[in-house]
This record gives structure tokens, C-alpha cells and sequence, in this order.
């Protein structure tokens, strides 16, 4: 008899080792033993990597550290730590038995843990530009029937948010007057919420978020990471909607000039850490934070491209992720093209592997699309 080996997918485990005639009474342990996971671990003081490394290899898989920990000539060091889901959790309990604080590391690798079981199916999130000044659809809904015309299109089309923006923050846009985004946004909310749509409006300024929270909507999705209007957060403070932490560097004039990274997913993900505990310490539940790593804003495409790969890792800051990077300039690279057709093809290929990586909302400009993309996964992995 020739023998077969082939490669399997772990995340079908359960199935796979009931087709092989495996014992169902000891199937949810058994699993536990053929999923794996990773995770880093950083900034630990040296003697506490080497008790999580030591408490790796007695529960045999091992931990990556810093050449020179064991033999204490460094302070911190990063830890990278592999092993199937049973032995990640034995490791967890173990620490939770150590000082050092390592009860907390213990903790969040249970965090880690039950991040990695819990699968979701995003919500689209349909975009809805009316300036002129749009990258891609610029003053194609500027006029108020276009607007509604084109927002009811979107939710037919399977839109389960309509993200409103009357200032573009492309690369080099103009600045918009609050008074003239005020009057512009005004009457398309109060015409949408008689319809009852989820409603998200696009601005960096606390008057016109004000403004939008009066007339009841939803959420405020703000692409300058607190850098442009210091009184916006006293505003969602003081409200009880969602808020989208967009990662960005300068503003959309010079926003190209601050891609100076050493390592961009890294910075990106430390940069919104900070900023969402600062959001927490104001009083802002983290159930109404949503964070987006902010593509497109202040990355080169090869930045973009990295962030795309890592995407799943800003899961664990432990809020809901939104990813917007439809028809953006590194998704045209691909393609040198401007076609609306291709580029948004190439977005709702993006936008599989976005739900894939467990991302929670995806903003696109074509929701029906992305809707296909979304119906393909169920039919695959639901």
C-alpha cells in the first residue's frame, strides 16, 4: 500500500479527526492539542522572560528571547512564544502561580487564547462622499437627491453603516469650512434617520461632531488620531456613541512626509495603544472605541502592504477593528490602474482576506462587492 501525506487545515480540526474514527468523548481536548498559536510578548524584564521561557520548555515547546537574557547583560527583551492551544494554556497557569507580574502576562494569554476561538463575520460599512474633493467619487453624490440616492443603494446592496464625509482627507486636500460640513451633512442625516440606518459620520471637528450626535447618529469616525481638534474627545465623552481612532500622522497636506517608520505595523500599533488608554482614562468605555490602523494615511505602499499582512495582530488591542482601504493608492499599485471596475475588484479581493484576518468592519465605496466577498467566506468557512 502507498502511503499519502498531505497538509490539513487546523481550523477544521474537530472534523478531521472525526473522519479518521477518533473518539468524540475527547474531542474538544484532543483539538486543543493540534491548534497552535503565537504570541509576542514585550518590554519584559529580563529575569521574567527567563521564567517564561523555563516554564515553556517544562511544558515542551520553548520561547524566543534575546541572545544575551540567560545571561542577564540585558534589561528587557521581547518574547515570542509558540505552542498548541493545551500547552499555552498550562503555561498561563503556571505563570499565574509566579511574581514579577507575570500574573497579568498569565492573563492575557488567556485573552490571547479566547481571542483566537472567537470568530465573526464583519459588518460593511458603505461610504458615502459628498465633496468634491474625493480621491475617487468626488462630486459624483455632492447634491442632496444624488446623496440619498446613492446611501439607499448602499444598504440594498448590503451596507450595515452609511460613513458620511462632506471634507475629503485625502493626501493634499483642502481644508472645508465647519460651517459649510455642518450645513452639508444636516439634511442627508435627518433624511436618513427617518429611514432608521446606521449612521457614521466622517469628521475631525468637535462642532460638526456635536452637531451629527444631536440629529442621532451612531458613530464618529475621526481619520486624525486626536491630533487635529483637542476638544473632540470632551464630545464623545459626553455622549454615548461609537468612535472610530483612525491611526494617522500630520494632515492631509503633509500627511506624505510622515512615513518615516523604522517598523510601521509596530509604531501603528503602539501609537493607538496609547491613544485608546488615554481615551479610557477619560472615561470613554471601551465598548464605544473602535480603532482602524489608518491606511492610506501618512504610508507608503510598501507600508500599507506590511500592515494589510498584519492586520489580525491589532485584534488584541482588544477593541473593534475597522479597516478602510478601498480604492486607496497602494491598492492601485497593483494594478497601475484607475479604473473604478478593477480597483474595486482588487478591494473586494482585500476585503476577503480582511474577513478572514477576523477584522470587524470593513469601509468600502462598492458594498456589493464586499458583500460577495463576505457570502463567499460563509459558504467556505460558516
Amino acid at each position: 500500500m502507498q502511503f499519502i501525506v498531505k497538509t490539513i487545515k487546523n481550523d477544521d480540526i474537530k472534523n478531521e479527526l472525526l473522519k479518521i474514527g477518533f473518539d468524540s468523548k475527547y474531542l474538544d481536548l484532543a483539538a486543543l492539542k493540534h491548534d497552535f498559536l503565537t504570541l509576542k510578548i514585550e518590554n519584559l524584564p529580563f529575569y521574567s522572560a527567563t521564567i517564561i521561557k523555563q516554564t515553556a520548555l517544562s511544558k515542551g515547546c520553548d520561547a524566543g528571547v534575546h541572545r544575551d537574557v540567560l545571561l542577564g547583560k540585558i534589561e528587557n527583551s521581547s518574547l515570542i512564544l509558540t505552542g498548541t492551544i493545551k500547552q499555552l494554556k498550562e503555561i498561563a497557569k503556571s505563570l499565574s502561580y509566579q511574581p514579577f507580574g507575570l500574573k497579568n502576562v498569565a492573563k492575557s494569554i488567556e485573552d490571547e487564547i479566547n481571542l483566537h476561538f472567537k470568530k465573526k463575520t464583519p459588518k460593511i460599512m458603505g461610504i458615502l462622499n459628498v465633496t468634491k474633493d474625493s480621491f475617487s467619487d468626488g462630486g459624483r453624490f455632492f447634491e442632496l437627491k444624488d446623496a440619498i440616492i446613492q446611501a439607499e443603494k448602499l444598504i440594498k446592496d448590503g451596507a450595515d453603516i452609511i460613513d458620511i464625509g462632506a471634507e475629503s482627507t485625502r493626501p493634499n486636500a483642502e481644508t472645508v469650512d465647519i460651517e459649510f460640513e455642518i450645513e452639508k451633512l444636516t439634511p442627508i442625516v435627518k433624511e436618513l434617520k427617518k429611514q432608521n440606518i446606521k449612521i457614521s459620520i466622517d469628521t475631525r471637528n468637535h462642532k460638526t461632531a456635536e452637531k451629527m450626535i444631536e440629529l442621532g447618529v451612531d458613530i464618529i469616525n475621526d481619520v486624525s488620531n486626536l491630533n487635529y481638534d483637542n476638544k473632540m474627545v470632551d464630545v464623545i465623552k459626553n455622549s454615548n456613541i461609537s468612535y472610530v481612532l483612525c491611526h494617522s500622522r500630520g494632515i492631509p497636506q503633509n500627511m506624505d512626509e510622515f512615513c518615516n517608520y523604522k517598523n510601521a505595523a509596530d509604531e501603528i500599533y503602539e501609537e493607538l495603544y496609547k491613544k485608546s488608554q488615554f481615551l479610557i482614562s477619560e472615561g470613554i468605555e471601551k465598548e464605544r472605541i473602535i480603532i482602524d490602523a489608518g491606511f492610506g494615511f501618512a504610508k507608503n505602499v510598501e507600508q500599507n502592504f506590511e500592515l494589510l499582512k498584519r492586520i489580525k495582530e491589532f485584534n488584541s488591542l482588544g477593541f473593534k477593528n475597522l479597516a478602510g482601504l478601498s480604492r486607496k493608492r497602494f491598492i492601485k499599485s497593483l494594478a497601475n490602474e484607475t479604473n473604478l471596475e478593477i480597483l474595486d475588484d482588487l478591494t473586494m479581493l482585500a476585503s476577503f482576506y480582511l474577513i478572514q484576518e477576523n477584522v470587524d468592519i470593513i469601509r468600502v465605496h462598492n458594498v456589493q462587492k464586499t458583500k460577495m466577498a463576505l457570502d463567499f467566506y460563509r459558504a467556505i468557512y460558516l
